[in-house]
């Protein structure tokens, strides 16, 4: 099974750290209903500012308090 480190950053929520599947990781951003909605799996495993599939950034810029960003990387255990 594959794990993901991940750090979600926007405003009201603190800097939240989390080691999950990828699976867990959509449920956990779909449950803050963060605005603009949650970046889809593709995204986060072949796209966004990456050097490698499955590791980036993805920055949702709704402008003011809407901005949020997440950084994800793949382990391979």
């Amino acid at each position: 099974m594959t794990q993901y480190v991940w750090t979600l950053r926007a405003p009201g929520i603190r800097n939240l750290q989390r080691v999950t599947t990828l699976e867990e990781m959509q449920e956990t951003l779909m449950v803050l209903e963060l605005p603009g909605g949650v970046p889809p799996a593709w995204i986060l495993t072949n796209t966004g500012s990456s050097d490698d599939a499955g590791h980036g950034h993805y920055t949702h810029n709704a402008g003011g308090n809407d901005e949020w960003s997440l950084t994800w990387t793949r382990l391979d255990l």
